[in-house]
């Protein structure tokens, strides 16, 4: 993005930005102030059209929420509401212990997941018909997440061919399917055909192919995990797993990784929020394998709090959404760039210069909610 501003940009590429972030914390990595958005000018007559909304500039927004405001602007309320809502009372429970005056240099955020190595341990998750949202769909969703050098998965349900799709990645791009699919052997086919790097396979309770969960589908398919696993020679991840002995069996069953996913299809708030489900799950799998994990990140500091407990990396849904829908392209790399300077920032913060120096040190848990602070990041 041509127009970004980033208080690093003299410094050369945004690699060599973050790897002296850690010199000047204290200056903050986010400028500007937030732009006021602007309603949509409303129309004096029958004959006379809607005229566009006017929206900020992305180098005036200065938190992800502020990209909310954006797509709320550009769909409206009826048509944003699938992309609203987040669990975060146990989020806001955890708090980071910084350490002051003391300089990281050479920040590195990379990660090597799945036989690839990633610029920073964030991935575009799996998100069902984005044309709803912005009419290039998927293909400006993986357009910008590779502007951003991050991995995207790409929905079973998405709105656009998986070969256009990958023709618009430069960075690893993913499928997820669902384990229970009647047609998962021709998934698997373009899924190898698109030389996807693995595939996620979902296997949450609630959230099938063919719908809403019943007594009996309430049960993690593992023949359908054997199935995807037999079927195909790529890595697979399965996600959906909210407990360690679930995450035994996964690794047990040929698994390359498993992602700690609460969503059941509209019943999550019944459930904990995940990331005081990652450390258990770490634990129950060790080094075997790496456990990813998603739901409600919204700042740079809910990506390390999630690293702390032990996860390799990050799912984000919800947010690139709102950049897709404000921006397009542009904005999904907006939003997931944001996320990488935050976690940047956080790490300085906490003195980890590189990811396999994050640990559940830099953590603090709260049985209540921390007093509310002004400066919020």
């Amino acid at each position: 993005m041509n127009n970004r501003s980033n208080a690093f940009a003299a410094q050369g590429t945004r690699r060599q930005a973050i790897q002296v972030m850690g010199t000047a914390v204290s200056a903050g990595l986010v400028g500007g102030a937030a732009v006021p958005a602007l309603a949509a000018p409303a129309t004096t007559g029958l004959r006379e059209p809607a005229l566009p909304p006017v929206l900020a500039p992305q180098a005036d927004l200065v938190n992800l929420f502020e990209y909310e405001r954006q797509a709320r602007l550009v769909l409206g309320p009826s048509r944003l509401a699938p992309l609203l809502g987040s669990d975060r009372s146990v989020t806001d429970r955890i708090t980071l212990r910084p350490r002051a005056n003391i300089p990281t240099r050479d920040l590195d955020l990379t990660t090597t997941l799945f036989g690839d190595q990633h610029f920073a341990p964030i991935i575009v998750g799996p998100m069902a018909d984005q044309k709803r949202f912005h009419a290039d769909g998927e293909v400006a969703m993986a357009r910008g997440a590779s502007a951003a050098k991050a991995a995207m998965v790409v929905s079973s349900d998405a709105s656009m061919p998986l070969a256009a799709i990958a023709a618009a990645a430069t960075t690893p791009l993913y499928l997820q399917v669902y384990a229970s699919s009647p047609d998962i052997k021709e998934r698997l086919g373009q899924a190898e055909a698109a030389k996807a790097k693995a595939v996620f396979v979902t296997v949450h309770a609630g959230t099938s192919a063919s719908g809403p969960a019943t007594p009996a589908s309430a049960r993690i398919d593992w023949a359908g995990v054997d199935s995807v696993v037999k079927g195909t020679s790529l890595p697979v991840i399965v996600k959906g797993i909210t407990r360690p002995e679930d995450a035994k069996e996964a690794a047990a069953r040929g698994a390359q990784g498993v992602v700690v996913s609460n969503y059941r299809g509209g019943d999550a708030a019944a459930l904990p929020g995940t990331l005081l489900l990652v450390a258990p799950v770490v634990q129950a799998v060790g080094d075997k394998i790496p456990v990813l994990v998603d739901g409600s990140f919204r700042r740079g500091s809910d990506i390390l709090k999630a690293l702390g407990f032990g996860a390799k990396g990050v799912l984000i849904g919800r947010p690139v959404m709102w950049g897709l829908a404000a921006y397009g392209a542009d904005g999904v790399q907006g939003v997931v760039e944001m996320l990488q300077t935050e976690l940047g920032r956080y790490m300085c913060m906490c003195c980890r210069p590189s990811l396999a120096a994050v640990n559940s040190s830099v953590l603090r848990v709260h049985a209540a909610l921390p007093p509310a602070r002004t400066n919020r990041g």
